[in-house]
């Protein structure tokens, strides 16, 4: 009966010690910032992305906003299909997707909601009639 007892409080300490020893590194430990405003090329386009509120929580949907342009002009292309795809990088959470809805000049907006704190990449898909299809890859560290 003593080396149950005995046995049940070394896991439940060990558990205690466990979970303040992983408070701790998380404190330590520095978390990637995102950047604000990011751009990327891809194919013709230059493609900016904004998060809002950043760093983005998990405990609501983050919206992002996403401009598109031709590179060569800058001009906004503003009749084009943009997706976007969500994928944790440090662990398979699955992947999300979203589809940015066109607010004019070449922006279009979606809300993406991350499950778990971390890093994701997150894959913007761009598809205009005439231009060829391109995808933009940026990082966002959710908190």
């Amino acid at each position: 009966m003593k080396r149950g007892l005995l046995a049940i409080a070394a896991g439940v300490a060990f558990l205690i010690l466990m979970t303040g020893l992983g408070t701790i590194i998380t404190n330590i430990v520095p978390q990637r910032t995102t950047a604000q405003v990011q751009t990327a090329q891809a194919g013709p386009y230059s493609v900016t992305l904004q998060v809002n509120p950043n760093p983005p929580p998990v405990t609501h949907p983050t919206s992002l906003s996403i401009q598109v342009l031709l590179s060569a002009t800058h001009r906004p292309v503003s009749n084009a299909r943009v997706t976007l795809a969500s994928d944790m990088e440090t662990m398979d959470m699955g992947t999300d997707r979203a589809d940015a809805r066109p607010s004019g000049n070449g922006m279009y907006l979606a809300r993406v909601q991350f499950s778990m704190s971390g890093p994701w990449a997150i894959q913007v898909a761009i598809s205009a009639p005439g231009e060829p299809g391109a995808i933009a890859m940026f990082e966002v560290s959710a908190q």
